[in-house]
């Protein structure tokens, strides 16, 4: 309760007080010094008294109250455990599971689509499929020879905003090897 005589002396202590958050003693506004991480801290509780500047008496109750970090999208997806390598039949059919892709984001998932991710295909499209919920790769031709081409290099990426234009992106290698099935029935040489 301050009376506009100069004797009204406000405090702030609690979480990051005087480093983080500073409050003008003469009028109470409070002000933030750095910028703020959700990811590093996501609230404050923070204490703020006003005291008799003679006396150092507080006024009145003091009042307590949490400041609660807002969320940005300033985290890109990360996948933690590429890059990776799969196999699958050679000639397998449309559809067939080969592995599933995981990214994580650091950003608050209960906030907005900072977290939301959806997976695509950057390179492989012709040979390939994922899923854009889950990450599973898929098969997306049924006649993929492992005598013409063993191995193909897929790049997956993961994009957080739902996939909408200003979302961060993460990519990842795949790199998916065909195993042999019996295809090619034996041939004999003709002998003279």
């Amino acid at each position: 309760m301050d009376r506009n005589d100069g004797r009204t002396k406000y405090i702030l202590r609690g979480e990051g007080a005087g480093s983080v958050f500073v409050i003008d003693e003469k009028t109470g506004n409070i002000h933030v010094t750095k910028p703020l991480d959700r990811e590093e801290k996501d609230e404050y509780r923070l204490i703020a008294t006003a005291t008799d500047r003679q006396t150092e008496r507080p006024l009145e109750p003091s009042s307590q109250f949490i400041i609660r970090v807002q969320d940005i999208n300033d985290n890109p997806p990360v996948f933690d455990e590429g890059p990776y390598s799969a196999t699958v039949p050679e000639m397998a059919n449309i559809g067939t599971s080969i592995i599933q892709v995981t990214a994580t984001d650091a950003d608050d998932p209960t906030y907005g689509n900072s977290a939301k991710l959806v997976y695509t295909l950057v390179q492989g499209q012709q040979y390939f499929s994922v899923d854009p919920q889950t990450g599973i790769l898929r098969t997306a031709v049924p006649d993929m020879d492992r005598e013409t081409q063993d191995q193909f290099l897929v790049v997956l990426q993961a994009k957080d905003m739902g996939g909408h234009l200003g979302g961060l992106s993460g990519t990842t290698t795949v790199t998916v090897k065909l195993t042999d099935v019996n295809d090619n029935p034996p041939r004999f040489t003709q002998s003279e």
